[in-house]
C-alpha cells in the first residue's frame, strides 16, 4: 500500500488542487534519437503539468533524466493540449523527460 502520509488529503485521493501557473521556455526538438530527449525538472510543488506539443511527443516521469525508449513510453498526439497529473509516489525529485517524433517542433509545458 502507497504511503500517503507524505501528501495533503486532496493529493491523497487524487483530487486536483490549484495551484500556481509557472509557464517554462518553449523547448524545441530537432531530432528523434532516444539521446535527444529533453529532460524538463518538475518542481516539488507542482501537482500537474500542462503540455502542448506541434509535434508527437514520447514521454515518461521518472526521478533521473532517463532517455525515452519510443518502443515503451506513452504518447501525446500532435497539436493537443494535455493535463497530467505528477506521479509524486516517485518522490520529490521528477523529471518530464520527453523526446518529439518526426519533424522538429516546440513543446511547452505549463506547472500548475
Amino acid at each position: 500500500m502507497a504511503d500517503l502520509h507524505k501528501r495533503s488529503v486532496q493529493e491523497a485521493v487524487n483530487l486536483s488542487v490549484g495551484g500556481k501557473w509557472t509557464v517554462a521556455s518553449v523547448a524545441t526538438h530537432g531530432g528523434t534519437s532516444n539521446t535527444n530527449t529533453i529532460h524538463f525538472s518538475v518542481d516539488e510543488n507542482t501537482s500537474q503539468i500542462g503540455v502542448y506539443s506541434a509535434v508527437e511527443l514520447y514521454f515518461n516521469f521518472s526521478t533521473t533524466t532517463t532517455d525515452v525508449t519510443v518502443a515503451n513510453d506513452m504518447i501525446i498526439p500532435a497539436s493537443t493540449l494535455v493535463f497530467l497529473t505528477t506521479p509524486r509516489g516517485l518522490g520529490d525529485a521528477l523529471y518530464f523527460n520527453h523526446l518529439g517524433k518526426g519533424s522538429a517542433g516546440a513543446v511547452r509545458i505549463v506547472e500548475i
